[in-house]
């Protein structure tokens, strides 16, 4: 397995597609795309490959800033990136390969990264070993992990 980052433009789209089986459930596929391509930075973005080039996970970041969901002025003049979507194959989960990517945007030059989780995905607890919770909305939870506290 190895890490690369940046995935293409070309590129994009087989990503989006290869992650969508995980959030197939949350949103339809026309919304998902839109999304995707709306939020993602794609130069920012990681992928986990296996020998072979397949896709085994994925990391997608954005340059979104939390200051959107809360008026904390802590944020405000800090430059903080979206983990917009983390998933992993299930043949290799539990593995620590969520883990490496996970501590991939420290290295960014970053204040902070931070994320929505959605509820019905029900892993707000597994967000929180390493952030805080900094907003809530009906589908959503908003946490962020500051990297220079």
């Amino acid at each position: 397995m190895r890490i690369k980052q940046g995935i293409s433009e070309d590129n994009a789209f087989d990503v989006i597609k290869w992650a969508y089986q995980f959030f197939n459930h949350l949103m339809g596929e026309l919304d998902f795309y839109g999304y995707m391509l709306y939020v993602s930075s794609w130069e920012h973005s990681f992928l986990l490959l296996d020998g072979n080039d397949e896709i085994m996970g994925v990391y997608i970041l954005g340059l979104n800033q939390v200051t959107s969901f809360t008026d904390e002025d802590e944020y405000k003049d800090l430059n903080g990136v979206e983990g917009v979507l983390l998933a992993i194959d299930e043949s290799i989960r539990g593995m620590g390969w969520g883990n490496k990517l996970k501590e991939i945007p420290k290295t960014l030059g970053f204040d902070y990264i931070w994320g929505q989780q959605f509820k019905d995905l029900n892993n707000l607890e597994d967000w929180l070993k390493r952030r805080v919770l900094v907003a809530t909305t009906d589908q959503v939870y908003v946490t962020v992990e500051n990297y220079h506290n």
